[in-house]
């Protein structure tokens, strides 16, 4: 029997502290590389240290026996179902996917320009960007049915020896081709805005 981690709880605990993959490889001393492996495949590897670092038993991060079970038991009830539906059932879930969304991220200090890139946005992924030892920004975009965009964002300032440090998150709902933005002050006065634009 393989023992696994829980994927989804090891990226719930990390982002609830607004934790990157990198910080919580420092934090557990293991390499970003381990962390990314053991969120995609729930490699059981350093389970003591991840666990240490969260400060919960490493039982509490395992896959327990009978979650999989009613997984497996699941996923059987799903394929079964699916197999009913028939073919034409099969090829309109596969033509269903969402398409990436591109956006156009221009930063700015007091109206003069810091940094202005285009960032690919898988949806239900993260997309970042960095601006020196000042500001990260990370973004999720989604498409609503409405043909709206959702674009969750979070927001880290740079504070020296600890790093970059979770300031907000805020949530915004644009079109394609207009710009939402967001302005903050950082902790030692400097105005900055952020203006994401989802382009088609």
């Amino acid at each position: 029997m393989e023992v696994k981690v829980n994927t989804k709880k090891i990226i719930s605990l990390r982002t609830t502290r607004a934790w990157s993959q990198q910080q919580l490889a420092e934090v557990a001393s293991v390499s970003l590389r381990t962390i990314q492996r053991i969120e995609k495949s729930g490699n059981a590897s350093h389970v003591k240290s991840i666990s240490s670092a969260f400060s919960v038993k490493p039982d509490d991060i395992l896959v327990q026996e009978k979650q999989k079970f009613s997984v497996t038991k699941r996923v059987k009830k799903y394929l079964s179902a699916m197999l009913a539906f028939g073919s034409a059932s099969l090829l309109y879930a596969s033509l269903s996917v969402a398409s990436p969304i591109m956006l156009k991220v221009d930063a700015s200090s007091n109206n003069e320009q810091l940094a202005s890139i285009h960032l690919l946005n898988e949806e239900g992924g993260e997309s970042e960007m960095r601006i020196d030892n000042m500001l990260k920004f990370e973004v999720s975009a989604q498409q609503t049915p409405k043909n709206q965009i959702r674009l969750k964002t979070k927001v880290y300032e740079f504070k020296g020896a600890i790093g970059f440090v979770h300031v907000s998150s805020p949530i915004l709902l644009t079109e394609f081709n207009k710009s939402a933005g967001i302005k903050f002050t950082t902790s030692n006065g400097i105005p900055l805005e952020i203006q994401v634009t989802p382009e088609n």
